[in-house]
């Protein structure tokens, strides 16, 4: 049976809607429309049935499904209500009904969950951290260490460590000679010289004039020098007179009482070490003390010796003498003659200094 919906006047219904021949049907058919719209006063009045932002709007609807349909979707489709969210519970709390304590117990739940602050997203912001102190790749690449990773037991040198500032001696250890290829070797850090091995030569302090020898010690030459030369000096037969001063040099003629005028030059720097002069008298004369000296550029007198002696020949000599000389220097030999009680006669000179 197809019966056909009453139409009250004025109702603004479909006369033309169709039912099927069921019970809730029949109800419907025969009810006024006028009872129908909010025939429920708990429908959508009850103030804990929810306090969803779009509730207003919600109760402006008609009961047709379409309308139904577009109001569930507003309810959820409304982004620009700051109800709706986006939150990791909110299918929980949408499957809540709108009472007080349901209401009460979604609100507990949304702020219990401990996924509401766990969400990596929460500490993502990139106002969270200032970019600009970032490690570069480099530094990046560097904390990885350079023998095993960073750890408790394998840790970094810090600018505190007191090793930085602990000069600590090298041990000992063998060393390639073919390495040793630049910057200057000191001489004291190779072996001693001995019979059975090469070694450094051992320092002399100042010059000495001294030579080396294979058991690595220094020694003085033979005669009392090192390497050095000879000056000669000479005078042609006189007969000393008493309580005077006489000079000679290398020139062939009898001493001179007269200064600076007998010179023997030096043209190498070095020292006087030694004098040897030989003098012979024809006749000896008495044994008054007799000296002769090194007048060095007519300034500075330097005894050689002193003879007290009656004999034809007298040897005035000194190995022991020290007097600086420099290129361009000069001496003369310089004989102090006593007053004798018998002079010697007919007497000759000879004799050489030696300078290193």
């Amino acid at each position: 049976m197809t019966l056909k919906k009453v139409t009250v006047p004025d109702s603004g219904q479909d006369p033309n809607i169709v039912y099927t021949g069921n019970w809730n049907d029949f109800v419907d058919a025969f009810t006024p429309v006028e009872q129908k719209s909010h025939l429920n006063t708990l429908d959508h009045s009850n103030s804990l049935d929810h306090s969803h932002t779009n509730k207003t709007l919600l109760d402006t609807y008609s009961q047709t499904e379409a309308d139904i349909a577009d109001a569930v979707s507003k309810r959820h489709a409304d982004h620009e209500s700051p109800q709706d969210h986006t939150h990791t519970n909110k299918a929980l709390l949408d499957s809540y009904t709108q009472t007080e304590t349901d209401v009460a117990d979604a609100v507990t739940k949304k702020h219990s969950n401990s996924l509401d602050h766990s969400n990596s997203l929460d500490h993502s912001n990139s106002l969270d951290h200032a970019n600009t102190n970032d490690p570069t790749s480099d530094q990046k690449a560097a904390l990885a260490g350079t023998n095993g990773a960073p750890s408790t037991t394998n840790k970094y040198v810090t600018d505190g460590d007191p090793r930085n500032s602990d000069a600590r001696t090298p041990s000992g250890h063998n060393q390639d000679a073919s390495t040793i290829n630049a910057g200057t070797l000191d001489g004291d850090r190779l072996p001693a010289l001995s019979t059975t091995k090469k070694g450094g030569v051992p320092a002399t302090g100042t010059p000495s004039g001294k030579f080396l020898k294979d058991d690595d010690t220094w020694a003085t030459p033979a005669g009392g020098g090192g390497l050095g030369y000879n000056l000669h000096v000479q005078a042609l037969t006189s007969s000393p007179a008493d309580s005077v001063s006489a000079y000679f040099g290398q020139l062939p003629k009898a001493p001179t009482t007269t200064a600076n005028t007998s010179k023997v030059y030096v043209r190498k720097a070095g020292t006087i070490k030694m004098a040897n002069i030989y003098c012979y008298s024809g006749t000896a004369g008495t044994s008054e003390s007799w000296s002769l000296y090194i007048r060095l550029n007519n300034t500075t007198d330097t005894l050689i010796a002193t003879l007290s002696a009656s004999t034809n020949e007298r040897v005035f000599t000194n190995s022991t003498l020290n007097i600086a000389v420099a290129a361009g220097d000069y001496f003369e030999i310089k004989s102090v003659q006593p007053a004798w009680a018998t002079n010697p006669l007919t007497t000759i000179y000879g004799g050489y200094v030696y300078i290193e």
